[in-house]
């Protein structure tokens, strides 16, 4: 019996994957849980393993096509047996493939979602803005065929119908934000299609990826999930700043002791993060609520402690989480972030990892930056921001004395987390990284 392999669901805000290399052909031999297709989601490369052994009867969806989660891309079946006609049918050629991209993921899964319709039926149907919810299917399985979208574009309901936009394309135009009455139809009878709106989105923008000035920059993938993302964050979660000052000297001076001990140990230099990250997640452990997630009318404390490190990419940044970092030494932290980062950078991470967090610590310490506010991540409900380490004059009794201060600043959702709390939970931190001694009792 033919098995489907389809795109699974990889969190909230994924709605598309690119697919970036086929490992296996039509006609090959597959094992169950062998990696079958490489996608891409975020700028994070996953591989997607078969379902089920058995041979490779039909890949639905060439390298390079984008496709919406919840699709299906291929077929497995057994030896000797052939691909059902109802999936032949649905077999992508990689030129119609790259029409159905110019479309939002979005926009593709919710038209399909109920609807089995052949390609050439999908492309017919586009063509003439024929909402395929109206046609009777005729195929095998209930599949929309192509010869059904004509009979009933040729039929009176179609053609008495009063509408100038279609229904796929008003869907469209909501998305997008698009006002019809701006939008020249090119459909029957100067009707407005999908491809209308598409095209006015499209008017006075180019793919143009440098900053130059007098441009329109289309936004990539990553950059849009950002958008959302901390759009959602900052208009549903009232945020409510916090900053202090940190001195460092002691954790400084804590550093120069153990590096050594602990790079031969772990084969990797500890970093200053690595001890925010620590200290963080030890505040944690005696803060569960800064461990949560807001669900409808319920507050839900995730079990484990898993510290999100902001990385900065090249059109973007991404936050992938280090597991039960409380349970963990600086070496173990330091292994896990170095590793990270680096494959953050080649685009390598695992869709756990990036899911994973439960709370963000955001660092600028490397720039010229004093202090900043930082947006929670969804659905954390509070993230640490660490400005650069500076050297300051400080009065101590009545001797004036150098000191390295950092101001840390602590963004919470106000909703689940009050202000005394967010205070006593930032003097926590503060209080541990200015006596690592005391807190940190092991490496």
């Amino acid at each position: 019996m033919a098995k489907e392999v389809i795109i699974p669901n990889l969190g909230l805000v994924v709605e598309a994957v690119k697919i970036l290399k086929w490992l296996k052909s039509d006609g090959e031999h597959v094992e169950k849980d062998e990696p079958l297709l490489e996608i891409e989601s975020d700028k994070v490369n996953i591989e997607i393993v078969a379902p089920e052994s058995g041979v490779l009867g039909k890949i639905l969806y060439p390298e390079e096509s984008e496709v919406p989660v919840g699709m299906i891309v291929a077929i497995i079946i057994a030896e000797g047996e052939t691909v059902p006609d109802s999936y032949l049918e649905k077999a992508m050629l990689k030129e119609s493939t790259k029409d159905s991209n110019k479309l939002p993921a979005k926009t593709t899964q919710e038209e399909t979602k109920d609807i089995k319709a052949a390609p050439a039926a999908q492309k017919y149907a586009e063509k003439y803005g024929v909402d395929l919810t109206l046609v009777k299917p005729t195929g095998p399985h209930e599949t929309i065929m192509k010869k059904d979208v004509e009979n009933y574009v040729s039929s009176n309901v179609f053609k008495n119908e009063s509408r100038k936009i279609s229904p796929v394309a008003q869907k469209v135009a909501n998305i997008l934000g698009v006002k019809s009455d701006d939008v020249i139809g090119t459909g029957t009878g100067g009707r407005i299609v999908k491809a209308d709106i598409i095209r006015k989105v499209n008017e006075g923008c180019d793919s143009e990826e440098e900053h130059v000035f007098g441009k329109c920059i289309s936004m990539n993938r990553m950059r849009k999930v950002i958008a959302k993302r901390l759009t959602e964050s900052a208009f549903t979660a009232p945020h409510i700043h916090f900053f202090t000052y940190v001195e460092m000297d002691k954790l400084l001076e804590l550093k120069g002791e153990i590096i050594d001990q602990v790079e031969t140990k772990s084969k990797v230099r500890v970093s200053i993060n690595d001890f925010i990250v620590k200290a963080v997640a030890l505040t944690i452990s005696d803060y569960p609520i800064f461990n949560a997630t807001l669900q409808e009318d319920n507050i839900y404390i995730n079990p484990d402690i898993n510290i999100g490190l902001a990385v900065a990419l090249k059109d973007g940044l991404i936050v992938p989480a280090i597991p039960n970092t409380d349970q963990l030494g600086f070496g173990q932290i330091a292994s896990y972030r170095k590793e990270m980062v680096v494959r953050a950078r080649e685009g390598k991470l695992t869709r756990e990892e990036i899911d994973r967090g439960t709370f963000t610590v955001s660092s600028l310490a490397q720039f010229d930056i004093a202090h900043f506010t930082a947006i929670i991540n969804p659905p954390q409900v509070a993230i640490l921001s660490v400005g650069k380490l500076d050297e300051k004059l400080s009065l101590i009794n009545g001797e004036v004395r150098s000191k390295q201060i950092s101001c840390f600043g602590l963004s919470v959702d106000h909703r689940i987390i009050d202000g005394a709390v967010a205070a006593d939970f930032l003097q926590s931190i503060k209080k541990k990284l200015e006596n690592p001694s005391l807190a940190f009792l092991t490496i």
